[in-house]
């Protein structure tokens, strides 16, 4: 991590000599993780790092200096304080930063436009010309690197055992709650076992029966499932901040005639949309790959969301598979491949698949069977 964590601070201060920003104020904590491989829990305290064409410097909260003193890949960490203990040492953290931009005399400062706070931006852009680094950083977190792929690939061999062992065991009566629990508990059994000492994190849905399925996104709750009900049981894995996602749709004991075939159809739409994925398509193609297949179905109407979207260090990032991007993509991209449909009263279909994009097409990293027969349970 420490190499690829030095080679991205060199790509982004070349990008600042070449706009004439003297130093890059971070904000974002995914993006100092990205660069400095310090990564908190962050609650009100402000974790902030600087950039300059020379040095990172990281301020932090007195309760993350060991923590950053052991992870931060950074040359000077300033800590503020807020208990008695500290009462002779800094307690403003602003006025930290302040005294590093003007021991570096920086004029040109850069900032993520879409992150940093409006009042922190506004006192800012009162000293200093304010320019934005943040598309620059997003740009360069589109493309991972080996390690950050293999990453991933692990945190989908997670998210996979998760949703297997959900589908597996899940019963009649069970509560969606518990069909989670089954799956979580293996996945960190596994973490433990195979990747000792990483941090790994972890969201769960299990939307079950007509009504629940038809929502996209709501959280699992006490519902009981019954016998030939749909679940849509969906997982995101992180493993070291990096995540892949495995999702499946399937049905409890028996499917119904009407339900397989609406089942297929989403099957050949995620299908389609995977085979085309390889490098210089656009993202509005794979989309198209999967909707047409919808839309010839007669479900256009319930395909309310894009194809897909990109993962990494977020759930959620760049690329995204809409109708409207004609962003290409490239070798190194991880994208989400999940069209869907949601009917109400009836029921929603969705799988989900974590792809990386490779110099000659794509790797599928998840491998849960997604073949109906191997999904009624």
């Amino acid at each position: 991590m420490n190499m690829n964590v030095l080679k991205r601070v060199e790509a982004l201060r070349e990008y600042m000599e070449s706009r004439d920003i003297d130093a890059s104020l971070i904000i974002d904590p995914l993006n100092q993780y990205y660069l400095t491989g310090f990564y908190a829990i962050i609650y009100s305290r402000p974790i902030m790092t600087i950039i300059t064409g020379e040095n990172t410097d990281i301020i932090v909260p007195a309760l993350e200096e060991e923590h950053a003193k052991e992870e931060a890949i950074v040359d000077n960490i300033h800590v503020y304080y807020e208990h008695p203990l500290g009462e002779e040492f800094p307690k403003d953290p602003i006025k930290i930063l302040n005294n590093i931009l003007e021991k570096h005399s920086v004029r040109n400062l850069g900032v993520e436009v879409s992150k940093i706070p409006h009042s922190l931006a506004e006192a800012l852009s009162k000293k200093f010309s304010i320019k934005d680094v943040g598309e620059k950083i997003a740009e360069m977190r589109l493309i991972k690197d080996k390690e950050e792929i293999e990453l991933i690939e692990k945190a989908a061999e997670l998210a996979d055992i998760g949703v297997k062992e959900s589908i597996m065991n899940t019963r009649p009566g069970m509560t969606e709650l518990e069909i989670d629990a089954i799956g979580t508990k293996a996945i960190l059994e596994a973490a433990a076992s195979k990747h000792p000492g990483a941090r790994v994190d972890l969201f769960v849905m299990s939307p079950s029966g007509p009504e629940r399925t038809s929502m996209p996104h709501v959280f699992s709750i006490s519902r009981k499932v019954k016998e030939g009900d749909v679940i849509i049981h969906s997982r995101q894995v992180g493993l070291l901040g990096y995540r892949a996602e495995s999702e499946r749709t399937y049905f409890v004991r028996k499917v119904s005639k009407e339900y397989a075939e609406m089942f297929e159809v989403m099957l050949e739409a995620q299908k389609k949309a995977i085979e085309s994925i390889k490098p210089g398509v656009t993202c509005s193609q794979v989309d198209h790959a999967a909707r047409s297949v919808i839309s010839e179905a007669g479900y256009e109407q319930y395909f309310i969301h894009r194809t897909g979207h990109g993962l990494g260090l977020s759930s959620h990032e760049g690329p995204y598979l809409r109708f409207d991007s004609e962003q290409k993509l490239l070798p190194g991209m991880v994208v989400s491949v999940e069209p869907g449909f949601y009917i109400p009263k009836v029921g929603g279909f969705r799988h989900s698949d974590t792809v990386v994009v490779t110099d000659d097409g794509k790797k599928v990293l998840t491998k849960v069977p997604r073949d109906i027969d191997s999904l009624v349970v």
